[in-house]
């Protein structure tokens, strides 16, 4: 599967986002002369476009009337970014940071071509930088580029403060994609539930091989957190940590993709093409 493929069905998906008028809540709240759908017929005021005029209605009253339409549907996009330290690790031949942004820059690409308006913030235990969704593809991926080798104040994760965070955001229903490996404190059900309420979330698990599974062996392995950096021991013989993001995920019905440092390119964008047809499919409905 090539990107030029993941980026139609992405697009297919967003264009079938904004063209159902029974799903979701997805219009502008600005109304304008020109769209699909009547809002309403009134009479002609200076400053109004003569191709709004609608001339049966201007012959029966003899005064100048025009059609005011609803405005195209349009979804802004919202891209929260994990930029914690747990990002820096990678056991295969690229880091986790390296797959999550090539994943961003092909999203970035196939919702810029929708024209959809754009939006990102980057967090690790606080919100480190926000821009509202008012970008074009252009800036977006300029922004890409210099956030990739920004580097962020803190190290460690904090989920709950970034959901906090944009639950405090006058936004109107979007599509926000969260883009991390979910290592992180389990404090952050409640406030990803306000999200999910709201918007439409899409959760990117970015993992390493070694997170699934390690060599079994009745010995200890010496490791570093690659958030506190503090040495700690890991017993081979125990399972891994339990991956509570998943119970999240499913008590609140969202639909997530998961891909590997240890994969090639072809091989999860052929999960993002597939995942994003049958959600242009099957999109749930987004709740106010």
């Amino acid at each position: 599967m090539t990107q030029r493929s993941v980026k139609r069905k992405i697009q297919l998906y967003f264009r079938r986002l904004a063209s159902s008028p029974f799903e979701g809540p997805f219009t502008s709240s600005i109304s304008g002369p020109r769209g699909l759908e009547l809002d309403e017929i009134r009479e002609y005021q200076p400053g109004d476009s003569l191709r709004s005029i609608d001339w049966k209605t201007t012959a029966r009253a003899r005064r100048l009337h025009i059609r005011v339409c609803l405005p195209d549907r349009g979804t802004s996009v919202l891209f929260l970014i994990d930029k914690s330290g747990s990002k820096r690790f990678g056991a295969a031949k690229v880091l986790k940071e390296d797959v999550l942004f090539s994943v961003l820059s092909i999203l970035a690409e196939a919702v810029g071509e929708s024209d959809n308006p754009v939006g990102l913030l980057t967090f690790t235990d606080r919100v480190e930088r926000y821009f509202p969704p008012y970008m074009n593809q252009r800036q977006l991926l300029r922004l890409i580029t210099t956030l990739k080798r920004d580097r962020p104040h803190g190290t460690l994760t904090d989920l709950d403060t970034a959901f906090f965070y944009v639950n405090g955001l006058n936004l109107h229903p979007s599509v926000v994609f969260i883009l991390s490996d979910f290592i992180a404190e389990d404090n952050y059900y409640a406030s990803l539930s306000t999200l999910s309420k709201r918007h439409e979330v899409i959760p990117i698990v970015v993992k390493d091989e070694r997170e699934d599974e390690l060599p079994k062996a009745r010995a200890f392995l010496t490791v570093r957190d690659m958030e506190s950096l503090e040495m700690d021991l890991l017993d081979l013989s125990q399972p891994l940590m339990e991956e509570r993001y998943l119970e999240h995920f499913i008590r609140l019905d969202l639909d997530y993709v998961v891909v590997k440092t240890g994969e090639d390119e072809g091989t999860w964008s052929d999960r993002f093409a597939k995942f994003f047809e049958k959600r242009a499919r099957t999109r749930r409905t987004v709740r106010r």
